[in-house]
C-alpha cells in the first residue's frame, strides 16, 4: 500500500485558509509575526490595501488553477509595474520616520511571495487532514529535498519520525524558513515497518539561539536552522485562529445592522475568550504597540438606539475592536487604584460586552458606556468606554481607518451614573 500523500489536488484547505485572511500591511516582514500570518495576508512594503487585496487574490486563483510561479507572475507583474510598485524607491518608514531607498516588486521578491505564502497555505490546509487521520495514521516524517540548497540542519532533520502530537512540531512544521522546500509525511506503524523505519527515541534538540526583532527591540529565543519569524506551528496556528475570530474581522466590513444580526454575541464570546485571555496574558502593556483585536459586536438595541437617536453617529461597522494600547488605558488611567481595572477585568472583556448589566449613551462625551458588575467590588460598577467610528492606524504605519474601539474604562459608583441626565440607558 502506498504511503499517504500530504498534496492532494485540488488543496481545498489550503484556498480555504488563504480565502478567509484579511489584509495587514506592514512596512517591514518583522511587523506582522509568526501566527498573525494565520489571519493576516501582507507583503513587506505594500501599503496600500487595496493593492494588497488584488495580489491575494491573484494567489487565491493561482491555487484554484494550479498556476505554476510563472503563469502567476506573468498575470500579475504588469498591474505592480502599472499601479507604481515595481523597482527602487525612497519610501519613509513609518516606525520611524526615516527615509529609505527601498525594494519594491522584483522577479526575486516575487518568487519568494509565491513560494512562502503557497508553501504556507498548503502547510496550514493539510493540517486538518492530518489530524483527520491521526488516530489510523499517527506519525508524521520530516522529508528534506536533498540537494546542495537545503540548510544542513534541514538535512540532518530528515527522516526524523514523531507522534503527530509530539511537541517537537510545534516549531519545526515545514517550511522552517525563507525558501525550505521540507514537508512532511504521514505514516501509520505498517506504513514505518515496510520500510524499515522507527519513531525517535526523541527529538532533534532545539538549540535556541537569541535574536533579536530590530522593529521591536524584542529579544527572542529561535531554534537553530529555523529562521525568525518561522518557528511556530502552521497548523495549528490557523485552527486557533478560530472561525468565531474570522467571522468577527469580516463582520468590520459589513453594515452594522447586519453584522448585529450575523452571530449571537454570548455564543461569540465563548469561541473568542480563551484566545483573547491568551493574547492579553502575552502584551506587554508598558510598551504597547498598537496590536488590535476583535472582541465583540454590537447588539440590534445598540445600533437601533443609535440610528434613533444619533443617526449622525451610526457606526460604519458592526464589530467593537481593541488594541493594546487601549487595553493598557484600561488598566492606568485612573489615578486612583480603587478606580482601576483589574487584569482580570481586561482578559473578561468579550463576555462583559457580550453580556453588559446595561449600556448607556454618554451625552456630554459622545460614547457607548458598557456597565458591568465587578467581582468582589460590591459597591462599585465597572464601565467601559466604546468610541463609535474611531479612527486608528494600523500597527507600524500611517494607514488609517474608522472602527468601534475600546478607548478606556474604570470603576465608578453607581450613583454616579444611574440615573445621572449626563447618560442615556439605552438597554
Amino acid at each position: 500500500m502506498p504511503i499517504s500523500s500530504l498534496t492532494p489536488l485540488p488543496p481545498e484547505q489550503a484556498i480555504t485558509f488563504l480565502e478567509a485572511k484579511g489584509y495587514r500591511v506592514g512596512f517591514a516582514w518583522q511587523d506582522v509575526w509568526e501566527a498573525e500570518h494565520a489571519v493576516a495576508f501582507t507583503v513587506a512594503k505594500m501599503m496600500e490595501v487595496d493593492l494588497l487585496a488584488d495580489v491575494h487574490q491573484s494567489l487565491v486563483t493561482a491555487l484554484q488553477d494550479g498556476q505554476s510561479f510563472a503563469e502567476w507572475r506573468k498575470g500579475l507583474e504588469p498591474l505592480l509595474q502599472a499601479r507604481g510598485w515595481w523597482g527602487k524607491a525612497i519610501d519613509t518608514d513609518p516606525l520611524t520616520g526615516e527615509e529609505k531607498v527601498v525594494q519594491l516588486g522584483s522577479p526575486r521578491r516575487l518568487k519568494t511571495i509565491f513560494d512562502t505564502n503557497v508553501r504556507m497555505s498548503m502547510a496550514a490546509g493539510q493540517w486538518e487532514r492530518i489530524e483527520r487521520l491521526a488516530p489510523a495514521r499517527p506519525f508524521l516524517r520530516y522529508v528534506a529535498v536533498k540537494d546542495d540548497r537545503t540548510r544542513p540542519e534541514h538535512l540532518a532533520w530528515s527522516g526524523t519520525v514523531l507522534k503527530v502530537g509530539d511537541p517537537w512540531w510545534d516549531t519545526h512544521s515545514p517550511p522552517c524558513g525563507w525558501g525550505c522546500r521540507c514537508t512532511l509525511q504521514q505514516l501509520s506503524a505498517k506504513d514505518l515497518e515496510r520500510n524499515g523505519w522507527t519513531e525517535a527515541a526523541a527529538p532533534p534538540p532545539l538549540d535556541p539561539r537569541p535574536w533579536m526583532n530590530s522593529r521591536t527591540g524584542e529579544t527572542i529565543e529561535v531554534p537553530a536552522g529555523i529562521d525568525p519569524g518561522f518557528a511556530y506551528h502552521k497548523g495549528k496556528a490557523a485552527r486557533t485562529a478560530s472561525a468565531a475570530r474570522q467571522l468577527l474581522e469580516k463582520m468590520a466590513a459589513l453594515p452594522p445592522e447586519l453584522a448585529a444580526t450575523v452571530a449571537d454575541p454570548k455564543t461569540l464570546a465563548r469561541q473568542i475568550g480563551p484566545e483573547f485571555s491568551r493574547w492579553v496574558d502575552g502584551l506587554d502593556l508598558a510598551r504597547p504597540r498598537g496590536e488590535m483585536r476583535p472582541v465583540g459586536t454590537l447588539t440590534p438595541d445598540v445600533v437601533h438606539w443609535l440610528a434613533d437617536n444619533k443617526p449622525d453617529m451610526m457606526p460604519d461597522s458592526g464589530a467593537l475592536m481593541v488594541t493594546d494600547k487601549g487595553l493598557a488605558h484600561l488598566m492606568r488611567d485612573a489615578k486612583k487604584e480603587t478606580q482601576r481595572l483589574l487584569p482580570a477585568d481586561v482578559k473578561a472583556l468579550p463576555a462583559i460586552l457580550a453580556e453588559p448589566q446595561a449600556v448607556y449613551f454618554d451625552t456630554q462625551d459622545p460614547a457607548l458606556l458598557y456597565v458591568f458588575d465587578p467581582p468582589g467590588r460590591d459597591d462599585k460598577l465597572g464601565k467601559i468606554v466604546v468610541r463609535v467610528n474611531f479612527a486608528t492606524k494600523e500597527p507600524g504605519t500611517r494607514v488609517s481607518f474608522r472602527g468601534n474601539f475600546v478607548t478606556t474604562g474604570g470603576l465608578l459608583k453607581p450613583s454616579d451614573i444611574e440615573g445621572h441626565p449626563r447618560y442615556s440607558k439605552i438597554m
